[in-house]
C-alpha cells in the first residue's frame, strides 16, 4: 500500500514549478524582443549613414547659396541637404579660382520620428557674381 509521500507532486509544488517556468519564458521572450528591436534600430542607422555618406560625397552641382534640397529614399528615410559658407560669407573672394569652403549638412529622419544629422566641410563653387 502506497504511503502518503509516494503519491506524486502536490498542487502547490506544481503551481510553483509552472510559475517559475512562465517567468523564465517571459524573460527569454523579452530578451528576444529587445534584441529584435535593437537590430531594427541598427539597421535604420546603417541605412541613414549610407544615405548621408552618399549625399555628402556627391552634393551634385550645388552652389553654396542654393536653397536646401530634400527628398525621401526608397527605404522611407527623409533627408534635407543644406549648404552654407564655412567662413560665413558666400561672396568672399576665393583664392582657389571660384572654389570656396562650404559646410554641407545632411539631416535625416526615419519613419518613426528619429532624427540624425551630419555635416562636413567641402570645396564648392562660389556663387556667381
Amino acid at each position: 500500500m502506497p504511503t502518503r509521500n509516494d503519491r506524486g507532486f502536490t498542487l502547490v509544488e506544481v503551481l510553483v514549478a509552472l510559475a517559475a517556468a512562465s517567468m523564465t519564458l517571459a524573460a527569454i521572450a523579452e530578451l528576444a524582443h529587445g534584441t529584435a528591436r535593437s537590430e531594427a534600430r541598427a539597421s535604420v542607422r546603417l541605412a541613414q549613414r549610407a544615405l548621408a555618406q552618399a549625399l555628402l560625397a556627391d552634393p551634385g552641382e550645388r552652389r553654396i547659396d542654393a536653397e536646401p534640397s530634400s527628398g525621401e529614399s526608397d527605404g522611407g528615410l527623409r533627408w534635407t541637404l543644406t549648404t552654407s559658407p564655412a567662413d560665413g560669407d558666400a561672396n568672399a573672394p576665393s583664392a582657389a579660382g571660384g572654389w570656396t569652403p562650404a559646410i554641407v549638412r545632411v539631416d535625416l529622419g526615419d519613419r518613426v520620428g528619429g532624427r540624425w544629422g551630419v555635416e562636413a566641410v567641402r570645396l564648392m563653387k562660389a556663387p556667381a557674381k
